[in-house]
């Protein structure tokens, strides 16, 4: 039995292939959107991986970077997925009364494969593929966050029904459907490596339910606890491509397997937090980029929003890029106004298009890239400016502050807990003070709550040079 490549596109399963090919061969998937990429010629020119399990397939994913990952599926673990979801009640009632199901996802991931192809196919229900072409609402879609915001954005007719996975629902998207009305929604929770863990109506709930199949453990993880779940489901092997070779990797038997997902649990459901590679501390704040792009997206901003890390020796903050056409400097008052200080971007780069993988997925290495080059050259300014800025009876406060934290914090914004300012720009900011006003400040001074903020240090400013 040979490993085969396989650009699966949705023919693919309609006409059998698939089946076909799982009885005799091991089937790799991947995603038509690659063909003639890169990641095409690295899985030709190299050797690969080889199964000997029979009935065994791989669904090729890319994750954020670009780099493949086999994860390896036997079809037994399939087949008790599909059956587990045929008897779970919440999602029987999306099926029922369903004549035809609409898929807007390609059927060659994990998510499509299931509900808009393999479930289908077990109830007996014929699949169209796209969006629907009458203007007749589908009685149900399997699609994703991104396409239900598009279809809200355009003023598209909405389906009756929706089963969604891939990404945490934009918490203000389904405040927007909430006021449409006229819509059900189920929200798969899972991955390619876990399948389905569970499920949510994120209309109404903001807490997964697990399955009974689904056993889960927290691991520490900074300030968070992170998830490690166990069920019949989680692929036991999966290969990634490192130095030019594939590299296998194994789940020894009976362990858990860690997600990577951030959160808490409760008797009412799974809070999940975020990717705790999506969670920086910024200005003394744990902060989840998936929340701040959630908040972003609730603004109505016109055009696309990306948060990404940016890791610097200074310190991390926060990158957005945007193909939005609103300047810059009036993105970065609204975020200043609406948003609290943690989750303000400190660089925010605007280009025309957003940097995508061949396969549509956004290109967070890129992005990444890009932001902390901006944050460089950004730097590279405000040292510049430090170097050159005299501090005078005429230097303002807030001119003081921006010299220090490279913006003007609001003016009852605390130094400290909103902005992150550390101990050696709190020396610095006495350093400016007291060479603005031309005399010391007494110690037992500095330790009240005036020099905490903006404001505060305006008025002891004010009543300082009064005095004198």
């Amino acid at each position: 039995m040979a490993s085969l490549l396989r650009f699966a596109d949705p023919d693919y399963f309609l006409n059998g292939t698939f089946f076909e090919d799982l009885k005799k061969d091991h089937p790799i998937l991947v995603d038509p959107l690659w063909q003639g990429t890169s990641l095409e010629r690295q899985l030709s020119d190299s050797p690969l991986p080889k199964q000997s399990n029979p009935q065994t397939f791989s669904l090729l994913t890319s994750g954020s970077t670009g780099s493949p990952k086999m994860v390896w599926k036997h079809w037994d673990e399939i087949q008790k997925e599909v059956d587990v979801w045929l008897s779970e009640t919440n999602a029987q009632t999306f099926f029922q009364d369903v004549e035809e199901i609409h898929v807007q996802v390609p059927l060659c991931h994990l998510y499509g494969l299931l509900w808009g192809f393999l479930l289908p196919k077990a109830l007996g229900i014929p699949i169209v593929m796209g969006q629907s072409k009458t203007e007749t609402p589908a009685k149900l879609s399997i699609t994703s966050a991104p396409q239900l915001q598009m279809a809200v954005t355009n003023a598209f007719a909405l389906p009756e029904r929706a089963i969604v996975s891939g990404m945490k629902f934009p918490v203000p998207l389904a405040r927007d459907l909430r006021e449409l009305g006229g819509i059900s929604l189920l929200e798969i929770y899972g991955s390619t490596e876990t399948g389905g863990m569970g499920y949510r109506d994120p209309l109404r709930q903001n807490r997964f339910i697990f399955l009974q199949e689904v056993q889960i453990q927290f691991q520490t993880f900074g300030e968070e606890n992170e998830l490690l779940v166990k069920s019949p489901f989680v692929s036991k092997h999966y290969d990634t491509f490192e130095t030019n070779e594939w590299v296998s990797h194994h789940l020894p038997a009976n362990s858990y397997y860690a997600t990577g997902d951030l959160g808490e649990n409760s008797d009412l459901g799974f809070y999940l937090i975020g990717r705790k590679d999506r969670i920086i501390k910024h200005k003394g704040k744990r902060v989840s980029l998936d929340r701040v792009e959630s908040e972003i997206l609730g603004l109505r901003l016109e055009g696309q929003f990306v948060c990404v890390p940016v890791h610097h020796e200074r310190g991390d903050t926060i990158g957005l890029f945007t193909d939005s056409r609103l300047p810059i400097d009036h993105l970065y008052q609204t975020l200043r106004y609406e948003l609290p200080d943690s989750h303000v971007p400190r660089v925010i780069l605007r280009q025309n298009s957003i940097p995508k993988l061949p396969n549509g997925k956004l290109d967070y290495q890129s992005i990444t890239k890009l932001c902390l080059n901006e944050y460089i050259k950004q730097i590279a300014t405000k040292d510049k400016e430090k170097q050159t800025i005299q501090i005078n009876s005429e230097t303002t406060v807030a001119e003081i502050l921006s010299s220090i934290l490279g913006y003007i914090p609001k003016p009852n914004d605390h130094l400290i807990y909103d902005c992150g300012m550390d101990s050696i720009q709190f020396t610095e900011m006495f350093l400016k003070l007291e060479t603005k006003i031309g005399s010391k400040i007494p110690e037992e001074d500095k330790q009240t709550g005036f020099f905490v903020s903006l404001s505060g240090m305006e008025g002891y400013l004010k009543d300082k040079l009064y005095l004198q």
